[in-house]
């Protein structure tokens, strides 16, 4: 449950105080983009509201109906949790202080929160699951030097071409 290779799935449903649902909204949407970006081992985050549940597909004789509705926070990152949750509370004041019995970002009673409202995932994507961010951003780096060399190099003989290649990657 909840992890992939080295990736780990966290997956949080809260109540949201009543009447508070508008104010959670715009609170999530005035997040600047890239507001996790700083959490190193953050792979992937959504943070929304579910209000009502819609159905799809055949009638059904008894349908489940929200009693309030529900701030939804999934993230997948590298890692333990405990690490995680100890950054992630630095931040997590902006979306879940409208949640019902929400403490604040005070460990352990934070941590203690989190973990009464995650939900096991066992189906979840992570597109590099056996790779740290760290290692699919040094891939970027290393794609972005491939490009440039090759645009570089279009026009070299087979031994020079050579030669460069093995300057430029073999470190």
């Amino acid at each position: 449950m909840n992890r992939v290779g080295v990736a780990y799935s966290l997956t949080v449903v809260a109540p949201i105080l009543a009447g508070r649902e508008q104010e959670t909204r715009e609170a999530i949407e005035a997040l600047p983009a890239g507001f996790l970006a700083r959490l190193e081992n953050l792979h992937f985050s959504r943070i929304h509201v579910v209000s009502e549940l819609i159905f799809q597909g055949p009638r059904q004789r008894y349908r489940d109906e929200l009693q309030a509705s529900q701030l939804v926070f999934t993230s997948t990152f590298d890692g333990e949790l405990e690490p995680y949750l100890q950054a992630l509370r630095m931040c997590a004041d902006t979306w879940w202080r409208f949640c019902v019995g929400y403490p604040g970002g005070h460990a352990p009673s934070f941590e203690r929160w989190v973990r009464d409202h995650q939900i096991d995932s066992s189906l979840f994507a992570s597109a590099h699951p056996d790779a740290t961010v760290t290692a699919v951003l040094e891939s970027l780096v290393l794609r972005e030097r491939i490009i440039d060399f090759a645009i570089a190099a279009r026009e070299l003989e087979a031994p020079e071409l050579q030669r460069r290649f093995r300057d430029e990657f073999a470190r």
